[in-house]
């Protein structure tokens, strides 16, 4: 019999706050940022726009390696995320100049009425995972809850866009199937990049 997920999750992020004061959190985050530059700078990794998330609470902060990406080849882009009323996401431009407001979650998001901030299509979205899964030959991502990304990963397919999800976790995240398995509504990801591995291997 599954865990409740109301329970997995919320072990998981207690665990993530735990982790993040161990001894462990710094090597770990070093090797996660390392592990995504590696992806990124791969030859079938010819992103043009990145998506990210701004870093919650304890979730890893990616802005280095992105930014490095960014600055290392001309006409990239970085995008961040907007919540809409129908929680689903919009992505804008960002560039560290970019001011940001506070969502009703407490997390910074672009301000679309900002100089210079274009909304944009990402060809490649990195997902902060509070849990991740190697299930039925599929990657797959535990969120918060709300279903923002599984429904506008849903909507770009469905209006044909192209692009590549990777999830974003750390190795101790990972969940058996004996503790949660996916549901219908969630959204396979093409990639999970972890401290010590990129799946698929």
């Amino acid at each position: 019999m599954h865990t409740p997920i109301d329970q997995v999750r919320h072990d998981l992020l207690q665990n993530r706050v735990d982790y993040r004061q161990s001894t462990a959190f710094e090597g770990a985050h070093l090797g996660l940022l390392a592990k995504l530059g590696e992806l990124l700078q791969r030859p079938d990794s010819n992103y043009r726009s990145i998506a990210f998330c701004w870093p919650f609470k304890e979730e890893p902060d990616l802005k280095a390696p992105l930014l490095q990406w960014q600055q290392s080849a001309p006409q990239r882009s970085l995008l961040l995320p907007k919540v809409r009323s129908d929680k689903r996401l919009d992505f804008y431009t960002w560039s560290e100049s970019c001011a940001l407001i506070t969502n009703a979650y407490g997390i910074l998001e672009p301000n679309p009425e900002s100089p210079g901030i274009e909304l944009a299509q990402p060809d490649c979205i990195l997902i902060p995972c509070v849990g991740w899964s190697l299930q039925k030959d599929c990657l797959w991502r535990l969120g918060y809850g709300g279903g923002y990304f599984d429904r506008t990963i849903a909507t770009l397919k469905n209006e044909g866009h192209t692009f590549k999800t990777i999830g974003v976790a750390y190795d101790w995240q990972k969940l058996s199937a004996d503790r949660w398995v996916p549901q219908d509504h969630d959204q396979a990801l093409d990639y999970v990049v972890t401290n010590s591995m990129i799946y698929p291997k």
